[in-house]
């Protein structure tokens, strides 16, 4: 194994989680909204998400890597889903939701699976992450296997801190203003996300 590669990989990793994505903000503001324990299935779906793709980009580098097209329809996908976001964020109002009567929250399992095949930021990363990694981990399996469990658990770890961070200011999210003014912020980052995301233009290989 490639140490330095390894090094590499984890700053990647670092980067990604100082730039909040969906998943982050996601699980900030739904805990924050209905507690921490309602984000167990949100990040249990997460994962599953991650991984499968993390797998199918590993086995399908090379024909991704042959079609300009191909990586350039992601990127705009992605792109559309982190502006359709942005307003989200915008036009949310937390104090229109009973959070007494949402204990198990409203986003479970099949949303945390599925938001990752419409998440421009994971795509971006992981073609970036198994493009530049697989061959200095290992090559083949090993170096793909190594990537999800390295990723998979940073990520892990990433989204219970959000989630607890998210369930320590749930007071914050159910005073109206207040409230609105949190997830405004958080529409800002993401499109600050977007901006870079448009200015980067599409993943290279």
């Amino acid at each position: 194994m490639d140490w330095i590669a390894l090094g590499e990989l984890l700053t990647l990793l670092a980067v990604g989680l100082l730039t909040p994505g969906p998943n982050a903000l996601t699980c900030f503001g739904h805990s924050g909204l209905f507690g921490p324990k309602a984000n167990i299935n949100l990040i249990a779906g997460m994962v599953v998400g991650i991984v499968t793709i993390e797998l199918s980009v590993g086995l399908l580098v090379d024909a991704i890597s042959d079609s300009s097209s191909a990586m350039t329809t992601l990127h705009w996908v992605g792109m559309v889903f982190l502006a359709a976001m942005v307003v989200a964020m915008f036009r949310f109002d937390p104090a229109g939701i009973r959070v007494d009567t949402n204990i198990n929250g409203v986003l479970g399992l099949k949303v945390g699976i599925g938001m990752q095949f419409v998440n421009g930021k994971e795509w971006a990363f992981v073609i970036i992450m198994m493009t530049k990694f697989i061959e200095p981990l290992g090559g083949g399996m090993t170096g793909i296997s190594t990537i999800i469990i390295v990723t998979t658990t940073v990520c892990l770890g990433a989204m219970i801190l959000w989630t607890l961070a998210g369930g320590r200011l749930n007071h914050l999210f159910t005073e109206g203003t207040t409230g609105k003014r949190i997830f405004q912020s958080c529409g800002v980052l993401l499109g600050l996300l977007w901006i870079g995301f448009f200015i980067q233009g599409p993943a290279t290989v």
